[in-house]
């Protein structure tokens, strides 16, 4: 007998009509057996989503190894079974595409990667791509102003979304390379603007040095559109153009633009997602994401509807959260080295993979010489794959906080060093402009647990979590910092904060063990790490900011030509946070640029209340005026008042001191000069100085300037940069006409000395220094360092730090009052032979 048609005896099948994800899921013909049943998670979310499924923005939150990938194709299977095809499945990158088609394969889902395919735009078939391919100037789903028939978009599906935002900003900003031949035309149109705004910044990017930036004010861009439309219209086919182009042309006047040594950078304050027709009209737009605590990026970024995505979809539980022990040696162990961190780390990789995520090159740099592997973005993938087959060693993974997967024994101790950093020059400006702001902080902590979230694939899997380097332990101490955490990494964390105080008081050495007990699955702390998530449950309600939406609606309102309404729009953000100063200063600006393409007199006005809030901002057109530094009357007192309202204990004041003496280190790269002179002034303030930075501020003056008490001051250029073997006469006479500023400013009662942070005392044969000036040296500068952490670490105990004649003690034994620090850690410069 040749057997039976049991075709026969189904006239539907459920895969292609039930819409319910569970019953697709359960009745799929050919899955592979690794997938006999849903994960309790999984269900879940599918049915929550599927008595919501109609609202056009949903925002699913799943924690890492929760199986999101089945849960998102089963969710566009179901869309395409109920007709709102075609489905689309968007990754970050090309390497999880490819992973997300491997995985339908098995489960017997039909996909395809050609968005071309009949099968897909017939609703068959779910198009599996990346972001890159979507969201750009030709995307293939057409954008406004083609002439090519564009393909519609019924359910769209931004899976690990917030890994996606790079590649969308990316996608969405023009960048003119210095050698563009659009570089000098539109440079040059600004040179006016730019000097009036710093003109040491200026002269520093007319000489070539590396890493400066300077912001072209929004006014001077609005000006003069038509010169800038000139210079750029011409090369929109070229290479780099014709993917931005099309995206940023109508939105041009709006755009904040930055010009550095190596580019020019052209980014709308919103991606303009509309440009894209088939996203911004897809019927459902599904958002997959880990646990992070901030979704106000949706809003901002994918132009997401605020009342839907801040209510997400989440399993019933969030305690499916792999096991990690979390650990900041900082905390633990207050005086250890960096070097012993290495080493300790080095020794550990001889039995376990360790990932080392760093911020950047230099960051990378500092570990070579332990390190087995260092990967940046362009070797990324070859390291991962190497990590997920065997035993490689110390690995260094440059700046990849998302985006990777590495489960198992690929990572068993991921270690985080440094604070996640700015390297494009509009980024750098937001940076250095929102500091220790509640929107920079958000930002910093989302990506810190996005690479937390790297080293722990499922909810059997484990590893131990470093956390390195002053700055980013600070984080973790910033006021309301821990609790931008998600719910199950904020249970880690006070479970481990638990093991920091076993720890307290025993060598570092100690250390090794506890890393071992973790690892080799101790049953006491297995069993600590299951009950601290037991229970752990998601918010009911996302995080979804006032800000983030006035920011989206305003821009949307300026893209119709409506400035007034955008301009009265960012004002709403303004009162709704509160007492920030740095970021109500920030909002104001950008309401400013908005109200200065109808009112410029009434925009000038917001732009001084603006930059009186934050002195990292543009300076207004008219100028600014400078407001002397006052006295100081009692150091002590001043100084211990100063710490007791920025530090809560003694342990946030060495952490907080080691971030101000980490950023006193000089170095060649052009991009921590910035950062050190702001350590200079948070010094200043730490001694109990009075402190300013007025070439920052309006453009003229020193560096930094301190004023010590008795009318006594320190005007202070920095040469941190510096690597000459002497002090050039250009350098002189930069502290000379310092001096002369501080002479023009002030009366003759005041007395400032000159002081130069520079590699050397010794002069060029051709410089000559003013009388009285004097050079901390890079040795001296480190000597400085090294009494300033022992001054911390002495007022430390007991809180001392809050009790002034404890404080001035301290600053007396170290020699760090204002009548002998000049003479104790300042030389007298030399000719040089």
């Amino acid at each position: 007998m040749a057997g039976l048609n049991f075709g026969k005896l189904s006239t539907r099948s459920v895969v292609d009509t039930a819409t319910e994800p569970r019953r697709i899921f359960a009745a799929l013909p050919a899955r592979d057996p690794k997938y006999a049943r849903p994960w309790d998670v999984q269900a879940q979310v599918w049915d929550r989503w599927h008595a919501r499924r109609q609202e056009s923005d949903l925002l699913v939150k799943m924690n890492t190894g929760g199986g999101k990938t089945v849960v998102g194709l089963m969710m566009l299977k179901s869309c395409l079974n109920e007709g709102v095809g075609p489905a689309v499945y968007v990754t970050p990158d090309r390497y999880l595409a490819e992973q997300v088609r491997d995985e339908a394969a098995a489960l017997g889902v039909e996909v395809t990667d050609d968005p071309h395919s009949g099968r897909f735009q017939a609703g068959k078939a779910i198009l599996v791509t990346h972001v890159h391919k979507v969201i750009n100037g030709r995307s293939v789903f057409g954008v406004v102003g083609d002439v090519r028939q564009r393909i519609d978009i019924g359910s769209l599906l931004v899976d690990d979304t917030h890994a996606c935002l790079a590649t969308l900003e990316h996608q969405l900003t023009l960048t003119i390379p210095r050698t563009h031949p659009a570089y000098r035309a539109v440079a040059g149109l600004f040179d006016d603007a730019l000097r009036a705004q710093s003109p040491s910044a200026f002269r520093d990017l007319a000489e070539d040095v590396p890493g400066v930036a300077l912001r072209i004010p929004y006014w001077a861009w609005c000006d003069r559109q038509e010169q800038v439309l000139d210079a750029l219209h011409p090369h929109r086919e070229s290479t780099g153009f014709q993917f931005v182009w099309p995206l940023v042309r109508e939105v041009l006047p709006l755009c904040d633009v930055a010009i550095s040594y190596g580019q020019i950078e052209v980014k709308p304050p919103c991606p303009p997602i509309d440009r894209i027709p088939s996203l911004s009209r897809a019927k459902r737009r599904i958002y997959l994401t880990a646990t992070l605590a901030d979704d106000s990026v949706l809003v901002t970024h994918f132009d997401a509807v605020p009342s839907t995505i801040d209510r997400p979809v989440t399993p019933a539980t969030a305690d499916d959260l792999g096991d990690r022990m979390i650990l900041t040696p900082l905390e633990t162990h207050p005086g250890t080295t960096d070097e012993e961190v290495r080493e300790f780390l080095a020794e550990q990789a001889q039995r376990h993979n360790v990932v080392v995520i760093v911020p950047s090159g230099r960051r990378a740099d500092q570990w070579r010489d332990v390190a087995d592997a260092v990967y940046d973005k362009n070797s990324i993938h070859d390291g991962v794959l190497a990590l997920r087959e065997g035993h490689v060693g110390l690995v260094v993974l440059t700046n990849k906080y998302d985006g990777i997967d590495l489960p198992g024994d690929a990572c068993r101790i991921l270690a985080l060093d440094g604070l996640p950093e700015a390297y494009d020059a509009l980024d750098r400006i937001e940076a250095l402009a929102l500091g220790d702001s509640d929107a920079m902080v958000t930002r910093q902590i989302q990506r810190i647990e996005q690479g937390m979230g790297r080293g722990v694939r499922s909810n059997d899997d484990y590893c131990v979590v470093l956390l390195l380097g002053s700055k980013l332990t600070q984080r973790l101490h910033h006021a309301g910092g821990a609790a931008k955490f998600s719910p199950a990494t904020r249970a880690q964390l006070d479970l481990s904060r638990q093991v920091a105080d076993m720890l307290h008081g025993k060598p570092f050495t100690d250390l090794d063990a506890v890393v071992k007990q973790c690892l080799d699955r101790d049953p006491d702390w297995v069993a600590a790490g299951r009950d601290v998530l037991d229970g752990v449950t998601y918010p009911s309600t996302g995080t979804v900011s006032p800000v983030a939406i006035a920011e989206r609606e305003a821009f949307r309102l300026a893209e119709l030509g409506r400035y007034r309404e955008a301009h009265d729009k960012i004002r709403e953000a303004v009162n709704a946070v509160g007492g920030d100063r740095r970021q109500q200063g920030w909002l104001k600006q950008r309401a400013a640029g908005y109200l200065h393409l109808i009112d410029p007199a009434a925009a000038l006005q917001m732009q001084k209340s603006a930059q009186n809030d934050n002195k990292e901002l543009l300076r207004p057109r008219d100028g600014v005026e400078y407001h002397r530094l006052g006295g100081v009357a009692d150091q002590a007192r001043q100084a211990a008042d100063f710490m007791a309202e920025h530090y809560d204990n003694g342990n946030d004041l060495i952490v907080g001191v080691a971030a101000v003496v980490d950023d006193l280190v000089p170095s060649p790269d052009p991009t921590r000069v910035p950062a050190f002179e702001q350590a200079v002034h948070d010094l200043g303030l730490l001694l109990g100085f009075g402190a300013q930075r007025p070439e920052r501020d309006t453009g003229e003056g020193p560096d930094v300037l301190w004023s010590l008490g008795n009318l006594a001051y320190l005007v202070i250029e920095c040469k941190s940069g510096s690597t000459s073997d002497w002090i050039w006469k250009s350098e002189a006479e930069q502290l000379s006409h310092s001096v002369d500023w501080f002479i023009e400013k002030y009366d003759q009662t005041c007395k400032p000395a000159p002081v130069l942070i520079h590699p050397v005392a010794a002069l060029h044969s051709q410089a000559s220094a003013r009388a009285s000036a004097l050079v901390i040296t890079f040795p001296k500068l480190e000597q400085l360092r090294e009494a300033v952490t022992k001054h911390a670490a002495a007022l430390a105990a007991g809180n001392a730090y809050r009790e002034p004649d404890k404080v001035s003690s301290q600053l007396a034994a170290r020699k760090l009052t204002g009548k002998s620090f000049a003479q104790q850690w300042g030389v007298s410069p030399k000719k040089s032979r």
